[in-house]
């Protein structure tokens, strides 16, 4: 009887079409290696001929289930001064949800700065994110959203 080992190679179009690790991590393609069992490991002292037949086929097709597609970071506009308190609600694009997001220091010193709320909307199409900057020092800070078309 022949044991039989699969290794995942990072190449092709292929994927596992099971619930394997494999599968869920959408790697693509899977190698058959065969070797006669008892053959394998310290100790073997087999010195004679010895045939194994392997069989592998695969099929290309799509990973099964809800991906993640059409990624991107939309900007919501910056605010700067000494000392502020502002919320911003930075909209996806029509059919995309707001998967995260939140606010950046583009110049200035971030102490002082405090990220308050930071979430989606309940219906996941807006980000909504509030910041304080009580340091009394010049701070600009730019709102951004990261949208995709996400399966539900």
């Amino acid at each position: 009887m022949a044991a039989v080992l699969a290794v995942g190679l990072n190449t092709g179009t292929a994927h596992a079409d099971d619930d394997s690790l494999l599968s869920l991590l959408g790697t693509p393609s899977i190698t058959l290696a065969c070797f006669p069992s008892g053959q394998v490991g310290q100790g073997n002292d087999f010195t004679g001929t010895q045939t194994v037949n392997c069989s592998q086929s695969a099929t290309t097709s799509s990973p099964t289930g809800n991906g993640i597609t059409g990624y991107e970071v939309v900007s919501g506009g910056s605010v700067s001064g000494p000392s502020f308190t502002i919320s911003r609600d930075i909209d996806c694009p029509a059919g995309k949800k707001a998967l995260d997001g939140g606010a950046t220091v583009t110049s200035g010193d971030r102490l002082g700065l405090d990220v308050r709320e930071s979430g989606p909307s309940s219906d996941g199409t807006t980000r909504h994110v509030t910041v304080a900057n009580t340091s009394g020092n010049q701070v600009e800070v730019a709102f951004f959203a990261i949208c995709a078309n996400a399966g539900s």
